[in-house]
């Protein structure tokens, strides 16, 4: 039998795993994340073999069950507490909706910075033509798309690992997982973007190498033509994909070492894959073709920008505000390239050794850190319902503490699984799992020691990692105590209590800043949107639904712009006056639950900007923006109603 020694691939993941639970365990909520998953862990370890036990009926119902009653929670979420999506996503949405409508032009700088966003954005527009056809509004089809990405990820992920693990137990852990944890209600289902999609192609890249040696010929034919269309819409949506091939390289390497390569018989799904990512170069030029989208080398920037912003030690090689203030001042693509250069070596010799080390753990640190999932690209709520609001910190808390917990505790079991693993590579499952865990690997290693980082960025291993739980051979199982189940039943109960008491003491000591109403989304002045122009004696009103008590109003108007603005409770009748502060007007008054009416109105002799959003069919806010009486249902004014 031929092994590998020592493993080293799994102990690098091993180490990085580490390091991602200590970052996601240094907020105050920490302490009860990891109570709750020692509990569940010791729990799930004396119950798995009771789960183990259960019949694939059994098996089938409950899953099915709880994916139905998972979907119907899905719904609520989306109808009761639509956010206001903004950043990156929603300049995507508003040029896709754009494009839908046919107005054929990229009218902000964004595209022409971010040129591989330009993908998404037309899929997304055919998407929106699609379900304009048989009457569906953007809002809705916006919707639906989540819904059917996320769970077909999760049905695909579920299917997935019972094919690989065949045990009961690990396909009920990864069903919490999926179904139980904020995974299926927050970032993913409220916000569309790439993450999603990419996870979902991951997830078909390696089920389309499960078992490839056994496949027929006709299950080769379906099974590559869906792995070439996977890998080329995959390096369209993100390019870091791309680290797939040096992790089939090292793979590759390690069987043809260990003389298994013929056996595998990889050759031909590692060479459609590279066609894959041949064929997305072609298919990306005919989707800016059909887009009538225009690369514009004097707003683009080149990669070395990331680099860049990865050795930066005040951002902790985050995003950098700095940074791309000093790269938009460049005049063209050439001299940011020649600064980025020259910039970057200083960096890093200014760092040190020990420097460059330490800003590796810690943005290893961050990009698998999970606890912001709720605030990924989330504005805030539209109208937060007053049970949300009332108790924010309680909700808050027990999203952190349940994601994180969920998080740790998949990736406890992996570690453990990990640290025994000596890979037989004349199974194939393992075969799979060894290039689950490299491409891992590539990933962390392309943000960590390459480019720059963001929480959400780690997440694109999550299939990855389940891959590798479920295809790593278990150790034999040893007997349980006959006291076993009654502990199992215990532990569970401790942890959900532990989980519901530490959100409700400690969610109050969050940062207590909380969004009440809010209407975020914007195309942004740094990418050139353009304000509206407001004559003079116009007048824009729009009603914003303020459930539960506030003291902070906010709406964005422009920077030099001399406008009247008044919140009025159309309850009472009181009107309070805005006072400007740079680009916003804003107010500090304590404010009571009810609908009020935002008036801005150019009492000047001259026109007057003022930043106002503005789509072709996506409804931005519940009520519509009017101006001088004239209702516009699908323009929004910017504004936010805070606790603060």
């Amino acid at each position: 039998m031929k092994k590998i020694k020592p493993a080293f691939l799994p102990a690098i993941l091993i180490l990085c795993l580490l390091i991602g639970s200590i970052g996601n365990l240094t907020s105050v909520l920490g302490v009860p994340a990891l109570l709750v998953v020692v509990l569940l862990g010791a729990g799930l370890y004396f119950g798995a073999p009771r789960l183990d036990h259960l019949s694939t009926r059994q098996l089938r119902w409950g899953i099915g069950l709880g994916l139905l009653a998972m979907l119907i929670a899905q719904v609520v979420v989306l109808h009761v507490m639509p956010n206001t999506v903004y950043h990156d996503p929603y300049r995507v949405l508003s040029q896709a909706d754009q494009l839908a409508a046919g107005h054929m032009t990229w009218d902000i700088t964004y595209f022409w910075r971010y040129a591989n966003n330009v993908p998404l954005a037309y899929l997304l527009s055919l998407w929106l033509r699609l379900t304009q056809l048989v009457g569906l509004s953007t809002n809705l089809s916006v919707h639906l798309l989540s819904i059917l990405v996320l769970d077909s990820f999760i049905a695909l992920a579920l299917h997935t690992i019972w094919q690989l693990s065949q045990r009961a137990s690990l396909l009920v852990v990864a069903f919490g997982f999926f179904a139980l944890s904020p995974f299926a209600y927050t970032y993913y289902l409220q916000v569309f973007y790439s993450d999603l999609p990419t996870m979902l192609v991951l997830l078909i890249i390696i089920r389309s190498l499960l078992n490839w040696s056994q496949k027929t010929s006709r299950q080769r034919w379906f099974a590559g033509s869906g792995l070439v269309v996977a890998v080329m819409l995959g390096a369209m949506l993100k390019p870091n994909l791309v680290v797939l091939l040096p992790a089939l390289l090292i793979v590759g390497l390690i069987l043809a070492r260990q003389h298994l390569w013929r056996q595998a018989k990889l050759t031909l799904p590692i060479l459609l894959i590279v066609l894959g990512f041949g064929l997305s170069l072609p298919a990306t030029k005919v989707i800016d073709v059909a887009a009538n989208y225009q690369p514009r080398t004097a707003f683009s920037f080149p990669a070395t920008n990331w680099i860049l912003m990865g050795y930066n030690q005040h951002s902790n090689g985050g995003y950098s505000g700095k940074d791309v203030g000093r790269a938009i001042k460049q005049p063209s693509q050439a001299a940011r390239q020649r600064y980025n250069l020259k910039t970057i070596p200083k960096r890093i010799k200014t760092l040190g050794v020990v420097g460059v080390i330490r800003l590796w753990v810690v943005k290893l640190g961050i990009v698998l850190n999970v606890q912001g999932i709720q605030r990924w690209y989330n504005g805030g709520f539209r109208a937060a319902p007053s049970w949300y609001s009332n108790h924010a910190g309680f909700y808050q808390g027990l999203t952190v503490i349940g994601y994180v917990a969920a998080t740790l505790l998949m990736w406890g079991a992996l570690m453990l699984k990990l640290l025994r693993w000596r890979p037989d590579l004349t199974d194939p499952h393992q075969i799979l799992a060894l290039l689950a865990v490299t491409t891992a690997l590539g990933y962390l290693a392309f943000h960590t020691l390459l480019w720059e980082v963001e929480p959400r960025y780690g997440q694109a291993i999550l299939p990855l990692l389940w891959v590798a739980l479920a295809a790593i051979p278990r150790q034999a199982s040893q007997s349980r105590p006959r006291w076993a189940n009654q502990a199992s039943l215990l532990n569970g109960a401790t942890a959900l209590l532990v989980a519901f008491g530490a959100a409700g003491v400690l969610g109050a000591q969050l940062p207590q800043k909380q969004v009440i109403a809010a209407q975020r989304s914007q195309l942004s002045v740094q990418y050139h949107a353009k304000p509206k122009t407001v004559t003079p004696g116009t007048v824009l009103a729009e009603v914003v639904d303020v459930n539960a008590p506030a003291n902070y109003f906010s709406v964005q108007i422009h920077v030099g712009s001399q406008v009247q603005v008044t919140l009025t409770n159309l309850a009472t009748g009181q009107h309070y006056r805005l006072t400007m502060a740079g680009r916003v007007a804003r107010l500090h008054h304590q404010l009571a639950a009810g609908q009020y009416r935002i008036t801005v109105q150019n009492l000047t002799t001259r026109g007057q900007q003022v930043d106002v959003t503005h789509t072709y069919h996506y409804q931005l806010a519940t009520h519509p923006l009017t101006v001088n009486g004239q209702s516009q249902p699908t323009a929004s004014l910017i504004y936010t109603c805070m606790q603060r």
